[in-house]
């Protein structure tokens, strides 16, 4: 009791401690809120995101349930044909575990379960008494008998309706549903008798089994694209349909192996799904596999989401791992501020603290108070941060590049334990940012305490340490070893494939970052004595009293300086990283496919006039041009220009390309034909790819870039218009060849008619060629020419690509539906918006850059606050020093304008050096972010883009700062009374 009765008082001090300093406990209670938000947003967003693409995945396996995504769907199947037909007395165990409590077992609500049987073949007859049936006849049809549970719900009855049990009278006819389809075949009409007729081999010999059955009704589906059909309709369109009682009673009796195949379809609610119990779902449906394979084997799981939930809670924990890695800085900087809030709350508090020990407190007391504290403070935070952590994982799903939030969200986002649990380690490690200052100033009484304020301010711990100069260590050996690989690597030596994948991209640029920042926090005093040394040669007193307290007391101004340089030297970084990557994804797919789209077309032969493949449909999609585009090698027939480089024949006709502009989305249109040859170098004959191009036209449709060759894309066009037998090369070509401008080559392309061999003029040349990577990835150097002119040299056209430019927001699936209303064959086709908005929303790229900007605004806001903090408690502190400097003589101007140039030297600085810090590491790190395998990763070229337009955001902001904290602090100069700072006694 005497213990609960100490903590009730400590509890009670802790509370009045926070009343007294609510506004220092609001900005810690901000800076908890902050970070424990952040912590809870990544495995929130890992998971909502990854639950997309499971969804996604589902859909596009055919698993999915219309109209409600989140539903799971199971199949369990045995297949007589395949393990032996069975007797239903086989089949009744599995069927009741199946039809029941396997589905709950699975813990997920049940939405529906429907039972498909079916048996073997019978065939069918009229019905005619006189008639003896023989397995010789020829039937009218092959059918068997099913029952699909629910199948009457979902039909619509054309005529009659549906069949009713059957009675265990042998003689009586099964009342069986037909299908519009083989009513229609047979002519079958509703109240018909057949006769149903099998054969069956027995130990004895031949059994055979004649089934009387009536057609009761004629069914069709009511929606043929419905989630009951598990199997499409026309599936059951020669089944003879029976309720499930008629094949449990009467026709089970009358076979001895009446299941052929037996089937169970789930439809299961998944909303309640997420990367923290999908493991254990999986181990629910092993066990339910396995308790059906024993109930009856061979019974098995065909249709499940088992390979994807794996997959998904796999995703979603390394996704996590991999944003809480980048996310580092962040939390640092989020942490500094806790520190430096904290540290202001405990200078105010240390006289107190002093005094409750002189008291006879002990520093366990002390310890428990400032927990306390932490803890309110904590779980306030926490109880703000589930919500605010649930709209930022939406935040982050809606995150198209950094600071850019236009995308759609619509990520399910649900709360677990998971998330939770992070948040409590967010919040522990602030507690132990809030608990161990106090701690530390639980050491003194209210003697040592004044014995420590009398001497001059000590350094920074991290200055006193050494850390700035040991940080210099690995920032430099990773600046050594980015340098001399090309890349930067992981712990295990590797270069990582992507930039989203490979952390150590962000946290070597923050280290450094840090490193750099903390060394010119240890050069600063320096610099300010020297400033010092000069200002004292001159009048002015305020400039004087600023370079003199920032050269005599780093360690009070330390920590909101870090916060400013560090949070501005991150925001260029990664600023003008998104830029970069954001220009690049632009100019990579803009590259890889050449215009805004690429269409693969067809051309009609003259014989018939008509388009050979027009019977064979054109597929349509944004599918991979290794699939479609036929960019690859000639075969022995036409030259290579699209899908069709193996259609024989060398005559063909073209709509004329100008047709395409007819569709109102395209606003230019180019032909690009490729082709496959040789040139004559040094007595042999060297392999090419030719490009042919409309030199009118190309410039008008075709991505370009000026660095793409020496010359300008109009010099290049105008240098293929003097000479038509005028050939573009491959610069490295050139040079390996000791080929130049004006020299003539011998070529040779191949035809359908065999190799035409022609002499060309070189005209210019290249370093890259929209859709071309290198020599090294395509085996072969690249030459551009005339179009027009090589159809002459072939002796007639041949199939091309068309390159088009379109009208922004462009609906590509209708633009290609509307080029065939025109009559143009249109087989494929590729679009760079396409690809570039699939990239987008990758979730690995939406995840990096939306902690970053978002651990960036709070960074800046927290650090804004931090500033202010700042400003206004070092005015408090130097409350008596400033009173005394009044009461000898300094006028409000000029203290004034040495707390003005006090905050002008921070502000300043901070931006200077943060700025410049951010751009070098931009130029250092950014061009060593290109990384991955093959060409295609490499070419184009990186582009670095320092994000100046940011920047000068991020100097707006914080001139806001500056003016707020200077009319504060002019406000509270004004409201000075020298009697009240000249005084007995000390502020607290």
């Amino acid at each position: 009791m005497n213990f609960l009765f100490r903590l009730w008082a400590a509890l009670i001090i802790a509370l009045r401690r926070l009343v007294a300093q609510r506004w220092l406990a609001l900005a810690t209670l901000v800076g908890f809120v902050a970070a424990t938000t952040l912590i809870m947003s990544i495995p929130l967003y890992a998971d909502a995101v990854y639950f997309r693409v499971l969804q996604e995945e589902l859909a596009k396996a055919g698993q999915s349930v219309r109209d409600d995504r989140s539903a799971f769907t199971f199949l369990f199947r045995n297949i007589g044909s395949i393990y032996g037909v069975k007797d239903w007395e086989e089949i009744a165990p599995v069927d009741a575990y199946l039809s029941g409590p396997a589905a709950t077992q699975l813990g997920l609500p049940v939405k529906r379960i429907v039972r498909y049987v079916k048996t073997d073949n019978f065939r069918l007859f009229p019905a005619d008494t006189s008639q003896s049936y023989a397995s010789t006849q020829e039937p009218l049809e092959w059918v068997s008998f099913g029952a699909l549970q629910q199948f009457e719900e979902h039909v619509a009855w054309l005529e009659g309706g549906p069949p009713q049990p059957a009675s265990a009278d042998p003689s009586e006819p099964i009342e069986v549903a037909v299908s519009e389809v083989l009513a229609e075949r047979l002519g079958m009409q509703v109240g018909e008798p057949f006769m149903t007729f099998r054969s069956i081999e027995t130990g004895a010999g031949v059994r055979t089994l004649q089934i009387p059955v009536r057609v009761s009704g004629v069914w069709t589906p009511r929606d043929s694209e419905e989630d009951f059909w598990f199997y499409r309709p026309r599936a059951f369109d020669t089944q003879l349909m029976v309720p499930s009682a008629t094949f449990e009673g009467r026709i089970a009796s009358l076979l001895d192996d009446e299941v052929a195949l037996i089937a169970w379809h789930w439809v299961v609610d998944g909303s309640g799904v997420n990367a923290s119990n999908a493991t254990q779902l999986a181990a629910r449906i092993d066990q339910v596999k396995l308790r059906a394979a024993t109930l009856l084997p061979n019974t098995r799981l065909e249709i499940s989401p088992y390979d994807a939930l794996r997959k998904y809670q796999a995703s979603a924990r390394t996704l996590t791992v991999l944003l809480y890695a980048f996310s580092l800085p962040v939390v640092a900087l989020l942490l500094a501020f806790i520190g430096l809030v904290v540290g202001l709350a405990v200078s105010r508090q240390r006289n107190e603290i002093a005094v409750l020990r002189s008291r006879g407190a002990t520093p366990l007391q002390v310890a428990v108070v400032a927990l306390l504290e932490a803890a309110l403070l904590g779980m306030l935070a926490l109880g703000v941060a589930i919500p605010l952590s649930m709209a930022m994982a939406q935040v982050f799903g809606a995150t198209r590049s950094f600071l850019n939030f236009s995308l759609d969200s619509a990520l399910r986002v649900q709360m677990t334990s998971t998330p939770v649990q992070f948040g409590l380690l967010a919040i522990g490690v602030a507690l132990l940012a809030q608990v161990l200052p106090s701690i530390g100033a639980a050491r003194h009484t209210i003697v040592s305490y004044k014995q420590e304020l009398a001497r001059t301010v000590s350094k920074p711990w991290w200055q006193r340490a050494w850390l700035d100069l040991l940080l210099l260590i690995p920032a430099g050996y990773g600046v050594y070893l980015v340098q001399q690989q090309g890349a930067i690597v992981t712990p295990t030596g590797a270069a990582s494939g992507d930039v989203f994948e490979n952390p150590l991209l962000i946290l070597l640029p923050a280290l450094v970052a840090l490193a750099l920042t903390l060394l010119l926090l240890r050069l600063l005093p320096l610099a300010m004595a020297l400033l010092a040394w000069i200002a004292a040669r001159f009048n002015g007193v305020g400039f004087l009293l600023a370079t003199r307290y920032l050269a005599r007391e780093p360690g009070l101004y330390s920590t909101p300086l870090v916060l400013l340089m560090w949070t501005l030297s991150l925001a260029v970084f990664t600023a003008s990283l998104a830029q970069t990557l954001d220009d690049h994804l632009y100019d990579q797919s803009y590259y890889a496919i050449g215009a805004d789209a690429r269409l693969v077309e067809l051309g009609a032969t003259p014989n018939t006039g008509e388009n050979p493949f027009a019977n064979m449909g054109a597929p349509t999609g944004n599918q991979s041009a290794q699939a479609t585009s036929g960019q690859g090698a000639a075969g022995q027939g036409a030259p290579s220009g699209s899908a069709i480089s193996q259609i024989p024949g060398p005559e063909w006709v073209f709509i004329p390309v100008d047709e395409h502009l007819n569709v109102k989305e395209i606003e230019a249109a180019a032909r690009v034909g490729k082709f496959e040859g040789s040139i004559q170098v040094q007595d042999r004959w060297q392999p090419f790819t030719m490009i042919g191009i409309d030199r009118i036209d190309f410039p008008k449709a075709a991505y370009w870039r000026n660095d793409f060759a020496s010359a300008s894309l109009g010099a290049l066009m105008n240098s293929l218009a003097i000479a038509s037998d005028g050939v573009l090369m491959e610069r490295s070509f050139m040079r390996q060849q000791g080929l130049r401008v004006g020299d003539t080559v011998q070529v040779r392309l191949r035809a359908a008619g065999g190799n035409t061999s022609f002499p060309m003029r070189i005209v210019g040349d290249f370093r890259y060629f929209p859709t071309w990577y290198s020599p090294l990835a395509e085996g072969k150097p690249l030459f551009v020419a005339n179009l027009e002119w090589i159809f002459e040299q072939l002796g007639g056209e041949y199939p091309y690509d068309v390159w088009v430019k379109t009208a922004p927001a462009t609906d590509f699936e209708q633009m290609v539906n509307d080029l065939r209303n025109y009559g143009i064959t249109v087989l494929n086709y590729q679009a760079a918006p396409v690809r570039i908005a699939e990239e987008l929303r990758r979730p690995e790229r939406q995840g990096l850059f939306g902690v970053l900007s978002v651990g960036f605004l709070a960074s800046a806001v927290l650090t804004v606050l931090g500033f202010l903090l700042y400003a206004v408690f070092s005015f408090r502190r130097r409350f008596i020093e400033l009173g005394t400097l009044r009461a000898i003589g300094l006028s409000i101007g000029q203290l004034s304008v040495f707390l003005i140039c006090e905050l002008a030297f921070l502000i300043l600085l901070g931006l200077g050096a943060g700025s410049a810090i951010g751009a070098l590491i931009s130029d250092l790190f950014i061009p060593y972010f290109q990384i991955g395998s093959g060409p295609t990763a490499n070419i184009p070229p990186f582009t670095v883009e320092i994000a100046w337009p940011a920047v000068t955001r991020l100097y707006a902001l914080f001139a806001a700062l500056f003016l707020a904290a200077f009319i504060i602090l002019i406000a509270l100069l004004l409201r000075m009374k020298v009697f009240q700072a000249i005084k007995l006694g000390e502020t607290v």
